[in-house]
């Protein structure tokens, strides 16, 4: 005889099921994307000293850091702010947004770069979040083709006498400027990365986040600066006669010249960026402190204390950009490491002289003038990339623009 308790059970499990079933069936209708746009999350995790990081995790591909992506502790409420740009495979996306509610729990939404504000419905982190545990959003579909310049580069990088820079679309490097020992010689594919020094280049593939290098390997010994590690990384700087990369864990890898100085030993731990300079080295903690390593006979491996969202090492002194948008400097001399009140987005240390990029988009050069290294031109840019005695300029449009010495060609950049 059949038992009703058993048979309810299982007229409830089946309604479970039906439900369940209809559920996913209306999920994955949401969640079904178009050929031309790209799925993804917002991710979080609570820091030690009570800030909020943040960042995008595209589906199915490791999880993208902006430059700025900290919370403040003590954010007002109900203000919407914004990290900078979210770059994947050398384009940009759009923007994270986060807002700190009356409740204390942080607000998050995605704004593509050419499109409205994205909420998704899981969007709040909570209050007692554990910390260093990152927490994510539900996933949301945005362009796979962001208004980027139909012609024109999305990154720039200048070197002493050379400079290579990302193309548009199609994510190839193009260099100009001396060539004596192969660093103009790009590879063929797409970067999302690229640092261009004394003799060498290197630059990350788009994708699966390998560095490579190119140009002198020697330079009087064979130091290996090009003898890039296999695995991901999401940063790459090249300095003198050595290479320093982030890997996507957040430790630091350096390879080439580490004699005397120790400029390619890098501390342990994990950090948000890197920079090299002629002999040294700094990177920032994900605390946001600035810690140096390689020669100090300037003291430009002495930073000051405080957190920084952005380093740049020059020849013999050291830039940091602080969370308040002023730019801080040490080492070198008066001309260099004297940089202008104001708020800036932006800096880039070269051998003798440093430029910031203001909020405006103006950029402004400080230090060493010989050769009009320090004379930028009017109007709006995007980037900034300092070299030796010349600068580079990315403007919005996608155009490069460079000043001061050449040469060998350095600042006839090629048109968009």
């Amino acid at each position: 005889m059949p038992n009703p308790a058993r048979r309810t059970i299982a007229l409830a499990a089946l309604a479970v099921a039906i439900i369940a079933a209809a559920v996913a069936l209306d999920l994955s209708s949401v969640a079904a994307q178009s050929d031309d746009e790209q799925a993804g999350r917002i991710v979080a995790r609570r820091l030690d000293d009570g800030r909020t990081e943040f960042g995008w995790q595209p589906a199915g591909a490791a999880r993208v850091l902006p430059r700025a992506r900290y919370f403040p502790a003590d954010a007002p409420r109900d203000r919407w702010l914004r990290s900078s740009p979210i770059e994947v495979d050398g384009a940009e996306i759009g923007r994270i947004n986060a807002r700190l509610r009356s409740d204390g729990r942080i607000e998050f939404g995605f704004t593509p770069t050419d499109g409205e504000r994205i909420e998704p419905p899981a969007r709040y982190f909570p209050v007692d979040a554990r910390p260093n545990r990152w927490l994510r959003s539900t996933e949301i579909a945005i362009s796979a083709a962001p208004a980027t310049p139909a012609a024109g580069f999305v990154a720039i990088s200048a070197g002493d006498v050379h400079n290579c820079a990302i193309r548009a679309g199609s994510g190839a490097i193009e260099c100009w400027g001396s060539n004596n020992n192969g660093q103009t010689d790009a590879p063929t594919g797409r970067f999302s990365a690229v640092s261009a020094s004394s003799w060498h280049t290197c630059a990350i593939r788009a994708g699966s986040g390998a560095i490579e290098c190119w140009g002198d390997n020697e330079h009087s010994n064979e130091y290996g600066q090009t003898d890039a590690p296999t695995g991901r990384f999401s940063a790459v700087a090249a300095g003198n006669a050595h290479t320093c990369g982030l890997r996507e864990s957040g430790a630091i890898e350096c390879w080439g010249w580490d004699q005397y100085y120790g400029q390619a030993t890098p501390p342990a731990g994990r950090f948000s960026a890197v920079s090299t300079g002629t002999e040294h080295t700094c990177a920032i903690r994900e605390s946001g402190a600035i810690e140096c390593w390689g020669i100090n006979v300037l003291g430009q491996t002495t930073p000051p204390a405080g957190r920084f969202s952005a380093v740049a090492a020059g020849g013999a002194h050291t830039c940091g950009l602080r969370e308040s948008g002023a730019i801080e400097c040490w080492g070198g001399d008066d001309k260099r490491s004297s940089p202008p009140a104001g708020r800036f987005s932006a800096v880039s240390a070269g051998s003798v002289h440093t430029c910031g990029l203001r909020e405006s988009g103006a950029i402004e050069c400080w230090g060493w003038n010989e050769a009009g290294q320090a004379t930028p031109p009017a109007g709006r840019f995007s980037a900034v990339s300092a070299g030796y005695y010349h600068t580079c300029g990315l403007r919005e449009s996608g155009a490069i623009e460079c000043w001061g010495w050449n040469e060998q060609g350095q600042t006839d950049a090629p048109a968009p």
